[in-house]
């Protein structure tokens, strides 16, 4: 499952190599897809979540304000409110502890984090996702039908989807524990994020974002689906979820996506 990146379309589209870049759940290849083959609102929406998307891969956004580290052991999580903005970290709307707010962007991200966290802790005995206690943040509601859920290297970032081809980011637990892996990653391995190494980046994040949603669906491996992004893709999309480690290439084939690129051999 390593290499299944190794020629897929996450090799073709970082141009320049960088240790802690801004790492996104949805590669450009297939907004490009829709810039190609969309309605003009779902063109729209592509090409503004690629141009924002490019704009936080030359300058990272900082998280002012906040302390980053904890106690060791201690979780802490923090879901801001962007409010369609695209300044971070936005306002903050539940903290550790805080009852559900009846926002579902908010309380998946709540949640999702914190299954996250648990698992690197009760599992491989990991304080948070740098062994440090890093305080787990999470932006939702970020831009204006952003396509996208992307790691910073400080923070979670979910759009709220166009709603005519993807649903909210937040609604795939193994996008959550995906993107948080890559933290992970980048305080454990540092991999340079280009080329081979950026592709076995984004599958280790495959990897464990999978395993935090068999663990909270109490499945086996044998009972998974293997689906990465299950939820993501609205009705009107012929297609299951944006990648399948299972069946690598067919979790999607839409006339305005494509067909899934990603590749099962080596060949």
């Amino acid at each position: 499952m390593a290499f299944d990146f190794l020629k897929s379309g996450w090799l073709s589209w970082r141009q320049r190599p960088c240790v802690c870049p801004i790492c996104c759940i949805l590669p450009p290849h297939m907004a490009e897809q829709i810039v190609r083959n969309g309605t003009d609102a779902e063109r729209s929406a592509a090409m503004q979540t690629l141009i924002v998307s490019e704009q936080f891969r030359g300058r990272r956004e900082t998280v002012r304000g906040l302390q980053l580290l904890t106690s060791a052991g201690e979780k802490q999580r923090t879901i801001f409110d962007a409010k369609n903005g695209q300044s971070l970290p936005g306002t903050p709307v539940r903290r550790e502890g805080d009852e559900p707010t009846g926002d579902i962007a908010v309380d998946e991200a709540y949640d999702g984090a914190g299954a996250t966290f648990a698992m690197f802790d009760e599992v491989f005995e990991r304080n948070s996702i740098d062994d440090k206690g890093l305080r787990l943040d999470s932006t939702v509601h970020f831009g204006e039908k952003y396509d996208n859920a992307f790691w910073n290297g400080t923070q979670m970032v979910y759009g709220d989807g166009d709603g005519e081809l993807f649903n909210r980011f937040t609604i795939s637990i193994d996008v959550i524990g995906h993107e948080l892996t890559h933290g992970v990653t980048q305080f454990e391995a540092g991999l340079i994020y280009y080329g081979e190494s950026g592709a076995l980046n984004e599958s280790m994040s495959d990897v464990f974002g999978i395993m935090v949603k068999q663990r909270v669906l109490d499945q086996k491996a044998e009972d998974s689906n293997w689906l990465i992004g299950e939820g993501l893709l609205t009705e009107k999309v012929n297609g299951k979820a944006i990648r399948s480690m299972k069946a690598p290439g067919t979790a999607y084939d839409d006339p305005v996506l494509g067909k899934d690129p990603q590749p099962a051999h080596m060949d």
